[in-house]
């Protein structure tokens, strides 16, 4: 009852700039992390950025929470895509693969409820 209270009080278009700010921290967030170690980490730079996700068990877990996680957000997103013919899925899938599923998913959410508005779908 909580959540659709939280989620009606929002509405249409403020769950639209939920999503919106959590795509821009999506791609923002990752690129700082990402850029800082390229310049910084020299020639071991890629070495180190496919070796780190598996440092030690905690981060290990966590790597593994991601990829999954991102696996079952691709599926869902392709399916959905195609169920409610919403086109650009190509380009969320690159995304996820380029930036991150951090960006991929609240970028898709966005478009998603922009459709749903339009289509007359939408939550009220």
């Amino acid at each position: 009852m909580g959540t659709e209270r939280w989620h009606k009080g929002i509405g249409p278009m403020g769950i639209r700039q939920v999503y919106g700010l959590l795509a821009l921290a999506g791609l923002i967030l990752p690129m700082v992390c990402f850029g800082l170690h390229f310049t910084r980490a020299g020639q071991q730079a890629w070495p180190e950025f496919f070796a780190a996700p598996f440092a030690t068990w905690v981060i290990s877990g966590f790597s593994w929470d991601l990829m999954l996680t991102a696996t079952a957000c691709t599926i869902w997103m392709a399916r959905e895509s195609k169920r409610l013919k919403i086109g650009g899925f190509a380009w969320h899938f690159a995304a996820i693969f380029l930036v991150g599923i951090c960006f991929a998913l609240p970028t898709f959410l966005y478009r998603r409820e922009a459709f749903l508005n339009r289509s007359g779908q939408g939550q009220e």
